[in-house]
């Protein structure tokens, strides 16, 4: 099954996390973004480091490790959008 995913600058977006470059001091984060309300209240899933809204802060990875676990199923060419 082929997973649709999208390229903004050297941003990888998929369905449930997104992969960017925040700064040369940051470094690569990857964020995960499939947020639903529980009881009013935001939670992220998947997420182990949320802000007390319930979004994910971020965990640190490298292209690498992201492309290794999420990266099944993306298609060989990601389709660049151009914000």
């Amino acid at each position: 099954m082929k997973t649709k995913a999208y390229r903004i600058g050297k941003s990888i977006i998929l369905p449930d996390v997104r992969w960017v470059i925040l700064d040369s001091r940051t470094g690569c984060m990857m964020f995960h973004s499939k947020v639903v309300r529980n009881n009013g209240r935001y939670e992220t899933l998947g997420c182990d480091r949320m802000d007390s809204s319930g979004f994910c802060l971020g965990h640190e990875m490298s292209m690498e490790e992201f492309l290794e676990k999420y990266g099944s199923g993306i298609e060989a060419e990601l389709e660049e959008v151009f914000a």
